[in-house]
């Protein structure tokens, strides 16, 4: 019976010795903060702009300022990138710094998101959905 506890307690002490690592090399030297520019009206746009960030894997947060059109972001270096979560961000109707949503997308956004697209994206940024 003292085997089981004592096999029990070294267990237990072992595995909280472990916690500490590991989430500091989740939370430390592979976590990425950026600042990019999300085009949006609304509470819907933040709540759709955030949403789609994080269901990247990897992405810690993100928060969507509606007056100065920048999200931050903070995601795992060793999971994905920047470019990866643009693209999900385009995919659901919003521009970004680099990736455009289509036509059809940002036409069935709700009236309110609508918002008025920038000509020079539009120009020189690729759609969300090309290589």
């Amino acid at each position: 019976m003292l085997k089981k506890i004592s096999f029990f307690a070294f267990i237990a002490m072992f595995t909280f010795l472990l916690i500490p690592q590991n989430d500091a090399v989740a939370q430390g030297r592979n976590v990425e903060e950026v600042e990019i520019t999300v085009l949006g009206n609304c509470g819907m746009c933040k709540d759709r702009i955030e949403r789609a960030a994080l269901t990247v894997r990897g992405v810690r947060s993100a928060t969507w300022n509606q007056q100065e059109q920048k999200l931050t972001l903070a995601f795992r270096t060793d999971r994905t990138d920047l470019e990866t979560i643009e693209r999900a961000i385009a995919k659901a109707g919003h521009d970004t710094e680099n990736f455009i949503t289509d036509e059809e997308t940002h036409a069935n956004l709700h009236h309110c998101c609508i918002y008025e697209r920038d000509p020079e994206l539009l120009k020189n940024n690729k759609l969300h959905n090309e290589e």
